[in-house]
C-alpha cells in the first residue's frame, strides 16, 4: 500500500514566517510518520486572483490542483491578518473550484489541520476558526485539534519547535491528521461491517 500523502499549505510570503516555519515542522514529523508530503508555501502559492471565467489554469495552479488531488490529508497554515487567514491562502483554497467535478469533490473524504499564528490569541482563535470553516465548506474534515501559534515561538530547525506546549500541540495536529486519513484510506478499501456478518 502507497503511504499517505499530505498537501500542506502555507499562507505566508514573509521571510523568515512563523507559520512557514509551523507547517515545515508539521511536514517534517508526517514525512517521519511515513508520509509522502507536498509543501507548497509562500510563492508557490502566488496564483492569479481566482476568477471563475478564467478557463486556462497556470502551471502553478495545477501544481495545487494535484497536489490536492492525491492528498489523503492536508495541512493548512496561516498568519493571522486582522483576525482571518491570508488572502494568499484564501485564494488558494478559492482555487479549489478546479476539482469541483473530481470524483471526490474539492477536499471531500480528506482530513484537514489548520493552524494559524498570532501575536494574540484572541486573533489567532478567530483566524483558527475561519481555516476551520473553509476546510468543512469544501467538505474536508477539520481534524478535532486546531494550533494558534503565538508569533513569537523560534523554530531553530525545521523538525524543532523551541516551545514545548506548541511542539505538543503541533504533535496531536499532525498525528490526527494522519490518524483520519489512514482511518479513511482503510475504510475506503475494506468491506462493510453489515457485509462481513
Amino acid at each position: 500500500m502507497r503511504p499517505i500523502r499530505i498537501a500542506a499549505l502555507g499562507g505566508s510570503l514573509r521571510t523568515g514566517s512563523v507559520s512557514a516555519a509551523a507547517l515545515r515542522y508539521c511536514a517534517s514529523r508526517a514525512a517521519g510518520a511515513g508520509a509522502e508530503v507536498t509543501l507548497l508555501t509562500g510563492a508557490d502559492l502566488v496564483l492569479p486572483l481566482y476568477d471563475p471565467e478564467a478557463h486556462v489554469p497556470s502551471a502553478a495552479q495545477l501544481r495545487l490542483l494535484a497536489a490536492l488531488r492525491d492528498a489523503d490529508g492536508v495541512l493548512l497554515a496561516s498568519p493571522t491578518y486582522h483576525g482571518g487567514m491570508s488572502g494568499l491562502l484564501k485564494n488558494a483554497l478559492d482555487h479549489t473550484e478546479g476539482l469541483a467535478r473530481d470524483r471526490r469533490r474539492y477536499l471531500d473524504g480528506r482530513s484537514v489541520g489548520c493552524l494559524a499564528v498570532a501575536w494574540n490569541e484572541v486573533a489567532g482563535a478567530s483566524a483558527l476558526t475561519a481555516l476551520r470553516a473553509s476546510a468543512q465548506a469544501l467538505r474536508g474534515w477539520a481534524v478535532p485539534m486546531g494550533v494558534v501559534v503565538p508569533a513569537a515561538t523560534v523554530f531553530p530547525a525545521p523538525d524543532v519547535c523551541a516551545d514545548p506546549r506548541t511542539t505538543r500541540r503541533l504533535d496531536i495536529l499532525t498525528d490526527q491528521v494522519l490518524d483520519f486519513a489512514a482511518l479513511r484510506r482503510r475504510a475506503a478499501t475494506e468491506p462493510p461491517v453489515a457485509a462481513a456478518l
